[in-house]
């Protein structure tokens, strides 16, 4: 075995961060350049429950999966072993386990003489650890057929082990990243993350939406721009000024911009300004600007339920604090919904007395900066 077959396979690790279903290409060349000996690889993310581990494998039946997750939990044969010595290389299971002793596991006897595997000793490697407890793991089986492995092949095993580790990582980074982007999807308000040269890294759902729609605002080239020149000039001199502060580490103002609409409809009440992370994956870490954009004539209540169970609204109190989240008089809303003022008066009444506010405008304070205000999945 010599380097040049390594290569490819490093090529899968990482083709494999980027697409985890590319981790099956990497134990099928493994498994060829091993003369065909089974090979299972496992990874669990963090804060993943177990039901949701990566598994990609070869030359293993699949009724055998479900029995070889109870070994492993329960622990394996060389269960120490992988947690202390396998780190950050490959080890044959003989290094710590006779063969003896392997030959009367219930493992062996359950699940590795089924399949034909064994007699000699497998090959691991654990990928990563969390709180001491193996997270990602690399096994290889030999058969009568693949024969016997060796020194040769932990040194081949060992030219792929700090790839390995990275991939593991920078998938786990990539995971959090789509996290961190579903939890902003729920923001009502706008989110832009920009990077130095003004370019927008990431976007939540309402940012792109505004964007998308094209009415006033939008990205070119991933550059926010607004479609009247002076307004344009103004965000741009905002998005240059919030890069300058945060890249020489100084404290700067926000600034507030008003985007008009080529709709007409009310604008864009836009804020720009310096982003100081302390911290970032390798996604968010060049992030030096925060942009927030609201479109006040979408309705800012996007869970009329989650107002009925904190506050134990009716159906018609609900609806009622929808249409005046929406910037609507209580006149227009009871015309709306097709009752008296009287009505509407004696509702409102209600909803000022559940949700222990006595005014209108602080009505709509209380809903839009709480939960009713946030999108679903």
């Amino acid at each position: 075995m010599d380097r040049a077959q390594a290569l490819p396979l490093v090529q899968q690790i990482y083709e494999a961060t980027l697409d985890p279903s590319r981790w099956q290409d990497f134990v099928q060349t493994l498994s060829d350049a091993l003369l065909g000996a089974p090979v299972g690889l496992a990874l669990q993310l963090p804060g993943f429950p177990l039901s949701r581990v990566v598994y990609a494998s070869r030359g293993f039946r699949d009724e055998y999966l479900e029995l070889f997750v109870k070994h492993a939990t329960e622990g394996l044969p060389w269960e120490e072993a992988r947690r202390r010595h396998f780190v950050g290389r490959f080890g044959l299971a003989s290094e710590v386990i006779s063969e003896e002793h392997l030959h009367e596991s219930d493992f062996y006897r359950n699940w590795m003489v089924p399949q034909g595997l064994g007699p000699h000793s497998p090959m691991g490697h654990t990928i990563a650890l969390d709180q001491g407890r193996p997270v990602a793991g690399l096994a290889i089986f030999p058969t009568k057929e693949s024969g016997a492995l060796d020194g040769t092949h932990l040194a081949f095993g060992d030219l792929l082990a700090p790839h390995l580790a990275l991939g593991y990582r920078l998938l786990a980074q990539t995971r959090r990243h789509q996290a961190l982007t579903d939890a902003m999807d729920r923001f009502p308000t706008g989110v832009a993350l920009l990077d130095a040269r003004g370019i927008a890294l990431m976007t939540n759902r309402a940012a792109r939406t505004i964007f998308e729609a094209n009415d006033g605002l939008s990205l070119s080239d991933g550059i926010p721009h607004a479609a009247k020149a002076g307004e344009d000039a103004a965000l741009r001199r905002a998005i240059e000024e919030a890069v300058s502060a945060s890249t020489d580490g100084r404290m700067a103002e926000s600034a507030v911009l008003a985007i008009s609409r080529r709709s007409e409809k009310r604008a864009y009440p836009l804020l720009v300004g310096p982003l100081h992370p302390h911290s970032g994956g390798p996604i968010l870490a060049d992030a030096v600007a925060l942009l927030y954009v609201s479109d006040l004539e979408s309705g800012g209540l996007r869970r009329r339920q989650a107002l009925r169970a904190l506050y134990r609204l009716t159906e018609a109190e609900a609806h009622l604090a929808e249409l005046l989240c929406q910037g609507i008089s209580l006149e227009e809303a009871s015309r709306v919904r097709g009752v008296t003022m009287n009505t509407a008066r004696s509702q409102l009444k209600q909803v000022f007395a559940k949700t222990e506010t006595s005014r209108q405008s602080e009505l709509v304070r209380l809903v839009l900066s709480g939960v009713a205000s946030m999108s679903g999945p």
